[in-house]
C-alpha cells in the first residue's frame, strides 16, 4: 500500500521537508549576503568585514521580530551607499565607531516607528520619489566604483565630476586594474545566464577575476587585505561610542526614511503562509531589533532586502528559519574561509558593485512611471537630479518633501461640487454645479473630495451664488464627511448669511454626530439654524427631510 502519510512534522510546527527547504534556501542566500555585504562594506567606506557582521547579526534578529515571514533584512546598496556619503566627513580610522552608532539610531528611529505604528506613512512617499532616489543610487553606485575599476584616483568629490575626470585621464587608466574589473563583470553577466550556477555567479565571478592577479602576475593590483585586518572569527559585541550621536541623528533619519520605503514594497509584495500580507509597523519593528544588534558588532544599517527576499523565496523558503539558516550559513563561510577574503582583488569587487548598480536602475519602471503623467515624470527626475548633486541625506529629504507637497495640491484640489438631479425616468444624474440660483428653487449640492484648508476654499469658489434669486434653497449635501476643520465652518457661516441677505436659506444634509458637535461647539449652528442641519440616518433620509423642509420654505 502506498504511504500516503505527509512528513514528520518538527516539535516546532513545520515538516522536515520544510526545514531542508529553509536550509537549502538559507545556504544559497548566505553566499549572496557574503559577497554582497562585501561590496556594501566598500560602498560605505569600510573594511569588507563589517558587511559581513551585517548579516551574522541584523539577519536572524530581524527574522525573529517582523511580520513579513519572508523578509530578508541585511545591508542594501541602496543604504550602504547613502551611509558611505554620510560617513565621509568622519577620519577612515573613526568610521568604524561612526558606522556602529549609525546603525544604533538607525535602528532606535525604525523601533520607535513600528512602536508608534507608523507603518501608514509610508503611503506617502511617492512612488515616483523612490524610484527617482533608488536610480540615482544606482548611477552614484557606478560612478563611485570607476577609480577602483580602472585604478585611476580622481582629486573631485562629486561622483559625476570623478566620472568625467576619468574619462579625460583614459591614457591614466591601470591596464591591469581594469582587466580584472572586466573579467568579474563580463563572468558575472555569463553566469546569470546559466542555469543553478547563476544562483553563485557573484562568488565564481569574484574568485576566478581575483585569481587572474597571482596566476598572471598582476603586481599592480590591490586586495582586499590592503584596507585592514580580514575576519577569521565571529565578531565580539563592543558598546558604540555614544559621544558620536549628536552629529548622526540627521544621518539615522535619512537611512531610516530609505529603509522603510523599501520595506514597505516587501511586505506588500510578499504574501505570508497564513495568506495574510504582512502588517508594515511590526516589519519596522523587526529592522530595528536588526539594526540594533548590527550596533553591537559594528555592522552596517540594515533594512528590508528586495532582492534578498526575492533570493530566499525563489530558493524554496517557507519560514522565518530561512533567514536564520542563511546567517548560520554566512558564519560558517566566515570561520572556514575568512582568511582567504583578504586575497580577492579590489577591482574585482568593483566590478561587482558595478553590476549590481546597473541591476538597481530599473527600466521598466522608470518607463511605467515616465508614461504615467507629467507630474509624476517631473517629480522622479528632479529627485533622480539630486541624488547627483547634493548629499543623499538631503535628496530624500527633498523627495519626501515634495511628496507631501503635492499629496496636498492634489488633496486640495480633488474636492469639487455637484448638483444631484432627478430624470424623467426618475434615476439621479450628477452633473457641475451651477454659477448662480434661480428664484424660488431648490438645488441640491453634494460636495466630494478633501473638504480641510485649500479644499474648503475651492468649494467656497465653487458655490452658487444668489445676487438675482431670492427664495431659494440650497441644501449642502456632506455625505462622507466624518469631520470638518475650521476652515469649512468659516465657508458655511459666510455662505449661510450671504444667502440670507437674499432673502434665501442653506440647509446642511447627512451631518455626523461629529460634525453636528462641531458646529455647536462653534456657534456655527446658530448661524445656520438648527431647524436646517438635518443628521445623517438611514440612507437618503438626511436629504429627504431636507427636501420637504426645503418646499415647505419656498411656498411660504
Amino acid at each position: 500500500m502506498t504511504d500516503t502519510t505527509p512528513s514528520r512534522r518538527l516539535s516546532s510546527g513545520f515538516s522536515t521537508k520544510e526545514l531542508v527547504s529553509d536550509i537549502g534556501a538559507g545556504i544559497t542566500k548566505s553566499i549572496d549576503s557574503v559577497t554582497g555585504g562585501m561590496g556594501n562594506a566598500v560602498l560605505a567606506g569600510l573594511n569588507p568585514v563589517y558587511g559581513l557582521y551585517t548579516v551574522l547579526a541584523a539577519t536572524p534578529i530581524g527574522a525573529l521580530f517582523t511580520s513579513s515571514v519572508f523578509m530578508n533584512i541585511d545591508s542594501t546598496s541602496a543604504i550602504a551607499a547613502t551611509a558611505g556619503s554620510l560617513l565621509l566627513i568622519y577620519p577612515e580610522e573613526q568610521r568604524p565607531a561612526a558606522v556602529a552608532v549609525l546603525t544604533l539610531l538607525t535602528g532606535i528611529l525604525m523601533l520607535a516607528a513600528g512602536l508608534l505604528k507608523l507603518g501608514f506613512l509610508t503611503r506617502f512617499i511617492s512612488n515616483a520619489v523612490l524610484r527617482g532616489f533608488i536610480t540615482g543610487i544606482g548611477v552614484n553606485v557606478i560612478l563611485g566604483q570607476l577609480g577602483d575599476f580602472t585604478g585611476y584616483s580622481s582629486e573631485f568629490e562629486n561622483k559625476v565630476v570623478k566620472a568625467v575626470d576619468t574619462a579625460l585621464h583614459l591614457n591614466q587608466v591601470n591596464p591591469q586594474v581594469l582587466l580584472v574589473g572586466v573579467v568579474t563583470v563580463v563572468l558575472i553577466l555569463v553566469l546569470d545566464r546559466i542555469r543553478y550556477i547563476n544562483k553563485v555567479s557573484l562568488l565564481i565571478a569574484l574568485v576566478a577575476a581575483s585569481a587572474l592577479v597571482p596566476l598572471l602576475g598582476l603586481t599592480t593590483v590591490p586586495l582586499v587585505s590592503s584596507l585592514g585586518p580580514m575576519a577569521d572569527s565571529l565578531p565580539r559585541p563592543v558598546l558604540p561610542d555614544l559621544t558620536l550621536i549628536p552629529g548622526l541623528i540627521g544621518a539615522a533619519f535619512s537611512l531610516t526614511i530609505i529603509a522603510l520605503a523599501q520595506s514597505a514594497g516587501i511586505s506588500q509584495s510578499y504574501v505570508n503562509p497564513d495568506g495574510k500580507y504582512p502588517e508594515p509597523s511590526r516589519d519596522f519593528t523587526g529592522q530595528g531589533a536588526a539594526n540594533l544588534a548590527a550596533s553591537l558588532v559594528q555592522g552596517l544599517p540594515a533594512g528590508g532586502s528586495l532582492g534578498g527576499t526575492a533570493l530566499l523565496v525563489k530558493g524554496g523558503a517557507r519560514s522565518r528559519w530561512a533567514n536564520i539558516f542563511t546567517a548560520i550559513s554566512a558564519a560558517v563561510l566566515i570561520l572556514l574561509f575568512g582568511n582567504l577574503i583578504g586575497n580577492l582583488a579590489i577591482s574585482a569587487l568593483a566590478g561587482l558593485l558595478i553590476v549590481i548598480g546597473f541591476q538597481i536602475v530599473k527600466a521598466d519602471e522608470i518607463r511605467k512611471i515616465w508614461h504615467t503623467s507629467r507630474r509624476a515624470r517631473w517629480l522622479m527626475i528632479a529627485t533622480f537630479v539630486a541624488t547627483l548633486i547634493v548629499p543623499l541625506q538631503w535628496a530624500i529629504f527633498f523627495g519626501v518633501a515634495a511628496s507631501f507637497a503635492i499629496f496636498a495640491y492634489n488633496e486640495s484640489e480633488s474636492s469639487r461640487i455637484l448638483e444631484v438631479m432627478v430624470s424623467d425616468d426618475g434615476i439621479p444624474v450628477e452633473r457641475p454645479a451651477p454659477v448662480g440660483l434661480s428664484s424660488r428653487s431648490v438645488i441640491h449640492l453634494i460636495v466630494q473630495g478633501n473638504l480641510f484648508f485649500a479644499g474648503a476654499r475651492n468649494l467656497e469658489a465653487g458655490l452658487p451664488q444668489a445676487e438675482h434669486a431670492q427664495n431659494a434653497v440650497v441644501i449642502l449635501n456632506l455625505r462622507g464627511q466624518s469631520e470638518v476643520g475650521s476652515t469649512l465652518l468659516g465657508v458655511l457661516e459666510r455662505y449661510a448669511k450671504s444667502l440670507r441677505a437674499q432673502g434665501n436659506v442653506l440647509m446642511v444634509a447627512n451631518v455626523t454626530p461629529t460634525v453636528y458637535g462641531q458646529l455647536e461647539a462653534t456657534a456655527t449652528l446658530a448661524v445656520l439654524g438648527e431647524d436646517n442641519v438635518f443628521l445623517a440616518g438611514a440612507p437618503g433620509e438626511s436629504v429627504r427631510k431636507a427636501y420637504q423642509k426645503a418646499q415647505d420654505t419656498i411656498r411660504a
